[in-house]
């Protein structure tokens, strides 16, 4: 948020972020059918600033978009996989 404030030339005086995760873990490790699930994130911002109220409206919606984590956490965020035991490479089907 503050980087995209410096860029719009923005003063913010106080800038707090809540992010709280829901997730799920279901199944047995010890039967190897065990998966975790992330069921959502909620995302509570609170600023602080003498700024026109819709500058600081289209500063939190450029900060959303710019945001690199949750871009990954909403889109199709491709993941690779490597495994080493023992220094050596190990195949796992993850899935």
């Amino acid at each position: 948020m503050s980087q995209v404030a410096a860029k719009k030339k923005l003063s913010i005086t106080d800038e707090r972020v809540k992010v709280t995760a829901r997730f799920k873990e279901q199944g047995s490790v010890l039967r190897g059918d065990s998966e975790g699930t992330c069921e959502g994130f909620e995302v509570e911002l609170a600023l602080e600033s003498d700024e026109p109220q819709p500058e600081i409206a289209e500063l939190i919606r450029l900060a959303h978009r710019m945001c690199f984590t949750e871009a990954a956490l909403t889109g199709n965020v491709p993941v690779a996989h490597r495994h080493y035991l023992n220094g050596q490479s190990l195949t796992v089907d993850v899935k």
